[in-house]
């Protein structure tokens, strides 16, 4: 039979998940690798996203309409704050909360495409997002959109619609790039 576990211990294992590597958590415990995964399982305490209720920069990139890398370079080079946090797996996530983003938003609304982002997605929401989404359609404010990277999904259609007779600056509407960039991608991808 296992140790019981104290109320200290529980309480150091949950606030440890996901910022320190469950085998430290283990090691400082004085507990092996095992039992305290176990007791992880057993507390629902495994997805650190989920307790958060933080995002990635993926999940954020996804849910605003931008590119991973446009996100990431929110964070390195514009103050966008973000927490790193740990798996039991050992894999790195860099997650942002909802309320950080807002308030970064609310300082660097040149870079933000607020009618790309569907309204109350990313709760909560504040009151002047919406002002902001209604003076974007006013004006038929169109925000410069950053570097999107070129994936193979895109090159396929890329390299289909070109193959329908598509103009490069019809493709670059579609497919919301520029005609340099897809000109660029095209002849990029021909002479692999």
């Amino acid at each position: 039979m296992g140790m019981t576990w104290s109320n200290e211990e529980i309480e150091y294992l949950k606030d440890g998940a996901g910022f320190v590597k469950v085998s430290t958590i283990a090691k400082n415990l004085g507990r092996s690798y095992q039992s305290v995964n176990l007791k992880m399982k057993r507390l629902n305490v495994y997805n650190t996203k989920t307790q958060t209720g933080m995002l990635t920069m993926h999940e954020l990139a996804t849910i605003i309409g931008v590119d991973r890398k446009t996100v990431e370079g929110w964070v390195i080079r514009h103050g966008l704050k973000c927490k790193k946090r740990v798996t039991k797996e050992e894999r790195t996530f860099f997650l942002i909360s909802p309320e950080d983003f807002w308030e970064w938003a609310e300082d660097h609304k040149e870079k933000v495409q607020f009618t790309d982002i569907e309204p109350h997605i990313l709760a909560p929401e504040p009151l002047w997002v919406n002002q902001e989404r209604r003076n974007e359609m006013d004006q038929s404010l169109k925000k410069k959109k950053k570097y999107q990277a070129w994936t193979t999904k895109a090159d396929k259609e890329l390299i289909n619609l070109r193959k329908e007779g598509l103009t490069y600056k019809k493709i670059g509407e579609i497919m919301n790039r520029s005609a340099v960039s897809v000109e660029r991608r095209y002849k990029r991808i021909h002479t692999k």
